[in-house]
């Protein structure tokens, strides 16, 4: 039997294998090395959780989703606190892409490291800036880093409801 998608099948399997308890799935049975009790899955080095059933890799978050809901999820899970390793379920809810991008840390490459702002070189100033939708809006030009997080806060709150990062 392979698990080329979730499906009720793989649902049934996933719940025959493991046990969800505090954010952990735990194995119901001997497997290989592993044995029952024992924690499931391994830490990626994207920073998720991952457990293999049947030869193919399932995101945990999605597992516990799973599990804890009864059926798949319809598209992304969201991890509330931003927290990617944080698989409690009630850190988990169901998304869209849109929502699951809104609620984001500031990226990699961000100088300021305040989400949705930047330096604004012209104007000398801190610049907020907030998109949804592809469409962007400038929110304006502050002294300070921490004035424009403050008003891209305000205005996230707004745009983007309880997906806003907190």
């Amino acid at each position: 039997m392979k698990l080329n998608r979730e499906t009720d099948e793989a649902l049934e399997r996933i719940n025959s294998l493991f046990e969800y308890k505090n954010g952990y799935l735990y194995r119901r049975c001997d497997s290989g090395p592993a044995k029952a009790g024992d924690i499931a899955g391994y830490l990626h080095h994207t920073g998720y959780w991952f457990v293999k059933v049947l030869s193919k890799n399932h995101a945990a978050h999605r597992v516990i989703w799973a599990l804890c809901n009864g059926r798949w999820p319809v598209a992304h899970i969201d991890h509330i606190n931003l927290e990617k390793a944080d698989n409690r379920i009630e850190n988990l809810r169901e998304a869209t892409i849109s929502e699951n991008m809104m609620n984001k840390s500031a990226t990699r490459v961000n100088t300021t490291g305040f989400k949705g702002v930047d330096y604004s070189k012209t104007h000398k100033q801190f610049r907020a800036r907030i998109k949804k939708g592809g469409v962007s809006r400038q929110i304006g030009y502050f002294p300070t880093a921490e004035e424009a997080s403050l008003a891209y806060r305000a205005a996230a709150a707004t745009t983007f409801g309880e997906f806003a990062s907190k």
